[in-house]
């Protein structure tokens, strides 16, 4: 029974995070039956405020910033690791990660769980690769569980990150769009095709009744938003006006405001309030904010409860896309286009976040009424395939270990 640490986890207050760490564990614990699994996270408190009840075998450990005292021999190999390492031989492990060397050490296998972070949407990805440096250094088997790799902009940097990619045992890629980028960098022997394990996600029923009479429209709304050239400002006004044209059209019409994401530094739950801040008061009447207190699988039993959904966060519009809601996804990546051409086959229900609008919006949207059936009837034939896929990350990861194992 090997023990497991997993690394890359943002914390709970991310819910998309959250589903992430929920099924893969789930997964983890019905193909390797391990010994023990911990979790360096970034938000402890969060984890423990949503995980608790569910995950108690699950130990979680901060991932603090450490900031060893000015002029400390500490301070100076943490100055020589970001100013002249990094530049000579970037995704080398950064000071405050060989802090966990003595928790590295004690894992036989060393999973990144980040889901998008190996590439550049959010600058260059030097932690995530740092970190399985380090699991390379203490003789772990490592691997990337299910994720989006790439697109990486700058080719002399896609061809250093190639070389590092082809050093981790397995990797695990949940659409097709990544693993053809993938391909071309010349990686094939260490990628296994899965898909991404929230479309396990249970589903938890909490208090938000959904009228008999009524028609609820779930928006899942994304602080994420200027970073991809859509100004927050412009975002707002366009799902504000979509909020009342949905509202003005039908009496009997609910509108679901959702928050995946409450971190300080993009909170959904700020853009929704926003967007309510903007209506008028018989509107307030049918619009609602879905408790940001939810766990993940709580947040997915509200998404289920909606007749359509339009959500920008990925893991909001995996939640429906699995408890069969009609979806459209506003993509700022690559992986709302490969998750839909997986699912779907094409790529029509992807709006791209730099073309929302008003128009855009009503267009797709209309689109989706008009082929609802079709939708449902899509996602029930589809499903099973893609679970099947979410199921063999696990599959993949016993089966390469106990190789890795043998030679080691």
């Amino acid at each position: 029974m090997p023990k497991i640490l997993i690394v890359g986890h943002s914390g709970s207050l991310n819910k998309g995070c959250e589903a992430l760490l929920r099924s893969t564990t789930d997964i983890i614990q019905r193909h390797l039956h391990p010994e023990t699994i911990d979790v360096i996270s970034e938000n402890p408190p969060a984890d423990k405020n949503n995980l608790a009840e569910d995950l108690s075998e699950i130990r979680i450990h901060p991932a603090d910033q450490y900031e060893p005292s000015k002029f400390s021999p500490g301070w100076w190999q943490h100055k020589f690791n970001t100013k002249i390492l990094q530049r000579l031989c970037p995704g080398q492990p950064m000071y405050h990660t060989r802090q966990y060397k003595p928790l590295y050490q004690q894992a036989d296998i060393i999973i990144s769980t980040g889901g998008d972070t190996f590439s550049d949407d959010y600058g260059l990805p030097l932690e995530v690769f740092g970190e399985l440096a380090l699991a390379r250094e203490v003789g772990a088997f490592t691997m990337i569980w299910a994720a989006s790799i790439g697109p990486f902009h700058n080719k002399k940097m896609a061809r250093h990150w190639a070389k590092q990619l082809k050093k981790i045992n397995l990797i695990g890629i949940r659409e097709n769009k990544s693993l053809e980028y993938l391909n071309s960098l010349g990686l094939s022997e260490n990628l296994r095709r899965v898909a991404d394990p929230a479309f396990l996600l249970p589903a938890h029923e909490v208090a938000v009744e959904k009228p008999t009479a009524k028609k609820v429209i779930g928006l899942g709304m994304s602080a994420l938003v200027s970073r991809y050239g859509a100004t927050q400002q412009h975002y707002i006004d366009s799902f504000t006006a979509f909020a009342r044209q949905l509202l003005d059209s039908e009496e009997t019409t609910e509108v679901w405001l959702i928050a995946h994401v409450i971190t300080p530094s993009h909170n959904d739950a700020e853009v929704c309030q926003a967007i309510v801040d903007q209506l008028d008061a018989t509107q307030k009447n049918r619009v609602k904010i879905i408790q940001p207190g939810y766990n993940a699988c709580e947040i997915k039993y509200a998404i289920a409860q909606c007749d359509y959904f339009i959500g920008a966060r990925t893991h909001s519009t995996i939640a429906s896309l699995s408890s069969l809601v009609p979806t459209l996804s506003i993509g700022y990546s690559v992986k709302a286009v490969g998750i839909n051409e997986d699912v779907f086959g094409h790529t029509d229900y992807v709006l791209p976040i730099q073309d929302v609008s008003l128009q855009s919006l009503n267009s797709k949207f209309q689109q989706m009424v008009e082929r609802r059936q079709e939708i449902i009837d899509c996602l029930k034939a589809r499903l099973p395939a893609v679970r099947e896929m979410s199921e063999r990350s696990g599959i993949e990861l016993a089966k390469a270990y106990q190789a890795w194992k043998k030679n080691h």
